[in-house]
């Protein structure tokens, strides 16, 4: 194996063992630009969400 191929795994191998989905991110990069940043803005959307329902509960108290 190549030194720079072995580097490259010994970095994904890290990346795997420091607990990051490297399944999920191949994933993702399948996707088109366009599918990925709507699926951003429907993520960013919830918490938005999320956050709004916070702040009324926290009035309400």
């Amino acid at each position: 194996m190549p030194k720079k191929r072995k580097k490259q795994q010994d970095s994904i191998q890290k990346a795997i063992d420091y607990g990051i989905d490297i399944q999920m991110l191949k994933d993702n990069l399948k996707r088109s630009v366009e599918e990925r940043l709507s699926r951003h803005q429907s993520a960013l959307n919830l918490v938005r969400l999320f956050q709004k329902a916070q702040k009324n509960r926290l009035k309400k108290v």
